[in-house]
């Protein structure tokens, strides 16, 4: 430890005797363990806004059942299948435990929603849907004002709607509310009784949760009696009771979809999990690659340093032969300069990471919510023993031709 101490105090001497230098190659640390802990940091603002929208399309937990087209095997028996309805819902929430949350959706098909001249076009991106109350409980979607449907509108068939934050923006003014007001859906009046918080998370000027915004809801019985003429369901969504039960969950619910459609596979159910897993592996590449780019500015750093101890040795000949001619171990000399190294490491990893905390603060600052880049504590200690690695391999070599130096022919060196 006093060992350590001692290279430890010289070298901050030699820093301080030869400051231009030594600046150089801590500003080569620096900027070698700051570009590492901003891209992290970059790297982390990212994903987390991707796990963001994975949450508000319902998290891991959920499962979509959609229709799909038979096998060509099971193609000619198509017609036996009653196809996606509401049966199958009330078939999951009888057969498949744990099973809460069942949402059985119909989109409307060339959905045109109206209201004073002003238009709102779901071919053009957003859509209409028919659904019952618990849409808004699995797709996690909160309302601004009003309510969402009672068990009067369901029972009822009635003309009321839900409208999202675009279609409040297209069909009404700035200001203007829009609770108790008609909007025509395909020349049908309805009344909206409620409208959805708009939801937004910016990458520069585009909004990732802009398709939870262009979107209007009416209730399940209304779109199949008044604008689809049909029960047939376009989509199933539930939830398994956790994360641990997904499989269990999914396998349960396809056993009884496939029985509800009489032997016929002419659906296709499926989680986020592929979503998950692609994450992870664009997460992995973009972290080996940050990784790499750091790594090369390290390791010129870690040149930089190896340089600054080989010119330090060429100058400090003659101490060394004074040192190891009054007892000094070739250890003792071997430590002394690896200590000197992992200084100037040290200092320009502790700079690094006190620049890449303003940098990534500045930049908070600046950017829209949700572009900047976060501060990964993880990403602060790899840094920084990214920067002490470099130090002490960086100094192995100089340390080693210093501890072999022969005292003779040190006093004699001038």
């Amino acid at each position: 430890m006093k060992r350590l101490f001692s290279g430890v105090i010289n070298g901050l001497i030699e820093i301080w005797g030869h400051k231009l230098r030594s600046l150089l190659t801590i500003c080569c640390v620096m900027l070698g363990v700051a570009s590492m802990v901003l891209t992290t940091g970059f790297m982390e603002g990212f994903f987390k806004g991707w796990e963001v929208s994975l949450q508000e399309q319902g998290g891991l937990e959920k499962i979509t059942g959609t229709p799909s087209s038979p096998s060509e095997r099971q193609a000619p028996l198509a017609a036996v299948s009653r196809g996606f309805t509401p049966r199958d819902a009330r078939a999951l929430a009888e057969l498949v435990p744990g099973l809460e949350i069942i949402s059985p959706e119909i989109d409307a098909v060339r959905a045109r929603l109206t209201r004073a001249g002003k238009s709102y076009d779901g071919r053009r991106g957003g859509r209409v849907q028919g659904v019952t109350n618990a849409a808004f409980e699995i797709n996690r979607y909160e309302l601004e004002s009003g309510r969402f449907f009672s068990d009067l509108d369901f029972n009822d068939h009635a003309s009321v709607i839900v409208i999202g934050g675009s279609v409040k923006k297209a069909l009404f003014k700035p200001g203007e509310n829009p609770l108790g007001e008609f909007v025509e859906m395909n020349g049908q009046p309805f009344r909206v009784v409620g409208v959805l918080k708009t939801y937004e998370r910016l990458w520069g000027d585009f909004n990732t949760l802009y398709w939870k915004n262009d979107i209007a809801f009416v209730p399940l019985a209304t779109m199949a009696a008044k604008v689809q003429r049909s029960d047939r369901l376009t989509g199933l969504n539930f939830k398994a009771p956790d994360v641990t039960r997904l499989r269990e969950t999914l396998d349960a619910a396809s056993n009884v979809l496939a029985q509800t459609h009489r032997g016929i596979i002419d659906f296709d159910v499926r989680t986020n999990e592929e979503q998950l897993a692609s994450f992870a592996s664009t997460k992995a590449s973009f972290v080996i690659g940050g990784s790499a780019i750091a790594g090369v500015s390290l390791l010129v750093s870690g040149i930089g340093i190896m340089n600054l101890m080989l010119a330090s040795i060429n100058e400090r000949v003659r101490e060394i032969g004074i040192r190891k001619a009054v007892g000094a171990t070739p250890f003792n000399i071997f430590s002394q300069f690896v200590a000197e190294a992992v200084t100037l490491s040290l200092i320009g990893g502790l700079a690094g990471v006190g620049v890449a905390v303003g940098l990534i603060q500045a930049l908070s600052a600046m950017l829209p919510p949700g572009n900047g880049p976060l501060l990964a504590p993880s990403a602060f200690v790899v840094g920084f023993a990214f920067s002490v690695t470099a130090g002490v391999l960086a100094g192995v070599y100089p340390a080693i031709q210093a501890a072999k130096l022969d005292p003779i022919e040190a006093l004699r060196y001038e």
